[in-house]
């Protein structure tokens, strides 16, 4: 059985239920255990009730002797970390209840009961086609957001710990699980490190630093999300060696192979790859910067952008930026208007030449016209976002749409699109480099360090 919050719902009974002296008794005279549910490699999790509402959940008592094991002030910082993800109320997060130490000393934790199977158990049947995989990558970001925006590093974002459930007629509702309650007691399902060892987290997907025994923070999740929406696309994890001393090992030096050699029978959208690999980096300040940043990376399909700049003066007119086959979007909801702008843009081929600018230069983008009453003149809303780059020189694009030739540079946006609760995913191009992409509200300042490529 993975090791699963709250793992596919077989109840047991007869004469385990009855030896078992949990069962019949009432917790923090609120959750009363109804029956043993499964055994897992941290401990027992029973079927549940609250009494009060008369609504199943889902506990989990730790091995008391894993706890042992984990040291003397495991149970104290257990329960501290419980309280903190019970307070992340977010639908892609498991919902815990209830927390505490049964009548024996035992922790507990008592959260919703669900029904449904993890990723880990779809991928046995073979990998997710992109637009399915990038849907439930899209959940996950959203439910470590709301985590990290708590302070919370999962630590251990893996398939086996993402739930899916039928809700609202999505069959890939997804529910994050195990949010920090077992830091320092990892598990050995499916190859991860077992309770006793130093290592924390699960060697094929977890994060370099991790590996080295650094200090964590968000970005390792992103690592770690990378890692499992490659294994959603690809059938199998970036890194999978014979020995789990070995797959960590690879975790800190080895490449991650492409789609194309990993699994040459799928085809994986460029732009998509270029997102996923982008999480891989070995140096978390590669990365994208937070969890957000993927997210928004995934909603614009990670549509390719190209690093040549073909429309020099006698070179080839500029190429269209092609999307993949998962669809781009804004951030947020833009006017129609903007988007059909930039598209017609995009189609017609517009572009400027590339010019090495001394002196910072000011480009303009055009928000979406307002409707306004013909007798009132209202003044339109303006924003801007400086742009600067590690080298400077680099090309600012947004949706395959120029908007600065050469950093550092100031772009103008208007209307809708100078509204301070809209992101915008710009990319910046300097020939020899790696592409980069962050995110920018206007107004603000934006500095990227741009990184050679090999």
């Amino acid at each position: 059985m993975s090791d699963s919050m709250t793992p596919p719902p077989q109840p047991s009974g007869g004469e385990a239920s009855l030896a078992d002296p949990l069962v019949g008794t009432t917790l923090l005279g609120r959750v009363k255990i109804v029956a043993p549910i499964g055994r897992g490699g941290m401990g027992r999790v029973y079927l549940g009730e609250q009494t009060r509402l008369r609504r199943r959940c889902a506990v989990k008592v730790l091995d008391p002797a894993l706890a042992r094991r984990a040291g003397a002030d495991f149970s104290r910082r257990f329960l501290l970390e419980a309280s903190v993800v019970a307070r992340i109320a977010h639908p892609h997060v498991v919902t815990v209840f209830e927390y505490g130490e049964t009548p024996g000393g035992q922790c507990f934790i008592a959260m919703e009961y669900l029904e449904g199977r993890t990723v880990a158990d779809e991928l046995r049947s073979g990998p997710m086609a992109p637009a399915r995989a990038v849907h439930v990558a899209q959940q996950v970001c959203k439910g470590l957001q709301a985590a990290h925006a708590r302070g919370v590093v999962h630590g251990d974002v893996k398939p086996a710990n993402l739930f899916l459930v039928h809700r609202d007629g999505d069959r890939d509702f997804v529910k994050v699980l195990d949010f920090g309650l077992v830091r320092d007691m990892q598990r050995s399902d499916g190859g991860d490190v077992g309770a006793g060892d130093a290592i924390l987290g699960s060697p094929r997907y977890m994060s370099p630093e991790q590996v080295q025994g650094k200090e964590i923070d968000a970005r390792s999740d992103v690592y770690s999300t990378g890692a499992t929406l490659y294994a959603m696309l690809a059938g199998r994890p970036p890194f999978e060696r014979r020995t789990e001393l070995a797959t960590m090992m690879a975790q800190v030096s080895d490449p991650p192979p492409a789609f194309a050699e990993a699994a040459p029978q799928i085809a994986v959208p460029q732009g998509l790859e270029a997102v996923v690999m982008k999480c891989l980096a070995k140096d978390p300040d590669q990365r994208w910067a937070s969890i957000a940043e993927l997210g928004a990376a995934l909603r614009l399909g990670g549509v390719a952008e190209s690093t040549h700049d073909d429309d020099e003066v006698g070179g080839a007119p500029p190429k269209a930026a092609v999307p993949d086959t998962i669809p781009s979007t804004r951030l947020r909801s833009r006017r129609r208007a903007r988007i059909a702008a930039v598209a017609a843009a995009a189609v017609a081929g517009l572009g400027l030449m590339l010019v090495a600018l001394r002196s910072r230069s000011v480009t303009r983008a055009e928000g979406p016209s307002l409707a306004r009453p013909s007798e009132v003149a209202v003044p339109e809303q303006t924003a801007v976002v400086h742009v600067e780059s590690d080298p400077p020189g680099a090309r600012v694009k947004e949706e395959g749409n120029a908007l600065c030739e050469a950093t550092p540079c100031d772009i103008v946006y208007r209307g809708a699109a100078a509204d301070p609760a809209t992101e915008h995913l710009i990319a910046l191009l300097l020939p020899g480099y790696k592409l980069e992409r962050a995110i920018a509200k206007a107004p603000s300042a934006v500095r990227v360090k741009l990184t050679k490529s090999q």
